[in-house]
């Protein structure tokens, strides 16, 4: 028979040098992909408060919309307001009172408010409170004054040039 030798007690052999190597890489990517995972989950965490934030926004602004969207509406009436508004009566009064005597050099119109402001030119002074008299006797002026006048000194017929204010009426 054949003798066995059975030794249970024998040192087990020392790990390699590529064993050590080994285990040090592989705890150094167990600790990259730990710290790639606890970035990952700041990433989100930060990305679905932002998410919450632009729905919250997002909210803010659709209430906002509805009152720009009334708003618009008003801008929208008062430019209709305005395009609607009669000019072609109220130049039909200003024509029709000069006569000839008076020429109309500007109008500045404020349709809101329903004041207007005329720069003119007479021959005369009494062709020019003559005009003033006609425009407050006309249907639809209110409130008509003489804002200022001046002799054109420099024209050789020296006109009169004077600014009228003015209400009216549709």
């Amino acid at each position: 028979m054949r003798y066995v030798d059975l030794d249970f007690l024998h040192p087990r052999p020392r790990p390699s040098l590529a064993a050590w190597v080994l285990l040090a890489v592989g705890i150094g990517l167990a600790a990259m992909v730990f710290f790639q995972h606890q970035a990952l989950d700041g990433n989100i965490a930060r990305e679905e408060g932002l998410a919450r934030k632009l729905k919250a926004d997002t909210a803010q602004a659709s209430r906002s919309g509805r009152k720009a969207g009334v708003s618009q509406q008003v801008t929208a009436a008062e430019v209709k307001a305005r395009l609607t508004t009669p000019w072609g009566a109220l130049l039909d009064k200003l024509e029709r009172t000069s006569r000839g005597k008076i020429a109309l050099l500007s109008l500045e119109a404020d349709d809101r408010r329903r004041e207007a402001s005329i720069t003119a030119e007479a021959r005369s002074a009494e062709d020019m409170l003559a005009y003033l008299e006609q425009l407050k006797q006309e249907a639809g002026m209110d409130g008509v004054v003489l804002s200022s006048h001046k002799i054109l000194e420099e024209d050789a017929q020296r006109p009169i040039r004077f600014v009228l204010r003015l209400e009216w009426r549709r």
